[in-house]
């Protein structure tokens, strides 16, 4: 399967029997990324893993590990809500207190010690607390609360990264905190008429964050940490406001910014301090990244259609694919991008030739 820049007509994800691939129409290009289907795994039929690396998945009411072999190592049902990453996962009720963090190998390690509603990002463990105003910093091997931060607003955004914690609330501030708990400095981007943070993110080293916010006008706002100060090297006022939470994603080496908002994708240079905008269809759900040709892979959704956009040297369009489901997920580990599609997950090899 080749994606190519001018045109890619239409894509299908189709499933027969035990194996089926995704097929891509295209029109070839001189310079070709390819995406190769290599197997496609049920997810309703664990299977023992047949090698130690554990990579998560969550479709629908259903969540698990699968291995890049494509063996389903942990399958189980979520009575209630769950979170999950690559290294931990948590079931709880809705009167969640006492709860019980898992390993990927589905081995007990600890209870995390509150009432609350846990969240797990990676390594890192947070519990939202009864409110919606309130967040704990939960150790990540013996479950204690290490630090707690109130707030008479309700939170709107919530991002963490090995550099920090970002916060968006309601009333408009957005709050940066150290990985250990403390809090760093708290920023109001402002200048609308009813502020609010629809969504935030900071990037790996915590030296910047980015967010989306206010109604009328609604604006991207990205953030560098100067020491002494917190500058605005970027922002712009968006032609049309979202109503929702939306999703805000730093590149690994931090050179680009991602802004879904209500007309595009919003891409921003953090060297140049230039924008420029993808066309999309629904709202972002996640973005992953290959240093295959520095692709970027972004999943929207527009009701049950769901659609892989396919950027190239992080901005630049190559592609996309849409295929109809209840629940989807993309996930990218080296050069593989897997898919996810209801009870079928996909890998397909990532090169370019």
């Amino acid at each position: 399967m080749k994606v190519n820049k001018r045109v890619l007509a239409s894509a299908s994800l189709c499933f027969a029997a035990a194996l089926v691939y995704f097929f891509l129409n295209y029109i070839p290009l001189k310079k070709e990324l390819q995406l190769t289907p290599e197997w496609t795994a049920d997810i309703s039929e664990p299977t023992q893993a047949d090698d130690g690396e554990r990579l998560p998945f969550r479709l629908g009411r259903n969540f698990g590990y699968f291995s890049p072999s494509g063996k389903i190592s942990l399958l189980k049902k979520i009575p209630y809500k769950a979170t999950v990453s690559k290294n931990f996962f948590a079931l709880y009720e809705r009167d969640a207190q006492g709860i019980k963090v898992f390993d990927s190998a589905g081995s007990p390690k600890f209870d995390i010690k509150g009432a609350g509603f846990p969240f797990i990002q990676d390594d890192r463990i947070f519990l939202m607390l009864p409110g919606g105003n309130s967040f704990a910093f939960v150790e990540s091997e013996s479950g204690a609360i290490t630090s707690v931060y109130e707030s008479s607003a309700p939170i709107t955004s919530f991002h963490s990264s090995k550099g920090g914690v970002a916060v968006g609330y309601a009333d408009g501030e957005f709050l940066v905190f150290s990985s250990d708990g403390s809090l760093k400095f708290p920023l109001s981007p402002g200048a609308s008429e009813f502020p609010v943070i629809l969504g935030g993110a900071i990037s790996d080293s915590g030296k910047m964050f980015a967010c989306v916010s206010g109604q009328d006008p609604q604006r991207i706002v990205l953030y560098k940490d100067e020491e002494n100060y917190q500058k605005i090297i970027f922002h712009q006022n968006l032609n049309k406001s979202l109503a929702r939470q939306t999703f805000v994603h730093f590149s690994e080496n931090e050179e680009f910014v991602y802004f879904d908002t209500a007309e595009s994708l919003v891409i921003v240079d953090t060297k140049r301090f230039e924008a420029k905008s993808v066309l999309l269809s629904g709202s972002v759900l996640d973005i992953q990244e290959s240093e295959v040709a520095n692709s970027v892979f972004v999943l929207s959704r527009n009701g049950k259609v769901y659609t892989v956009t396919i950027l190239e040297n992080f901005d630049e369009e190559a592609g996309e694919f849409s295929f109809e489901a209840e629940n989807a997920f993309i996930l990218v580990e080296g050069n593989s991008l897997y898919v996810g599609r209801d009870e079928k997950i996909s890998r397909l090899a990532i090169s370019k030739e």
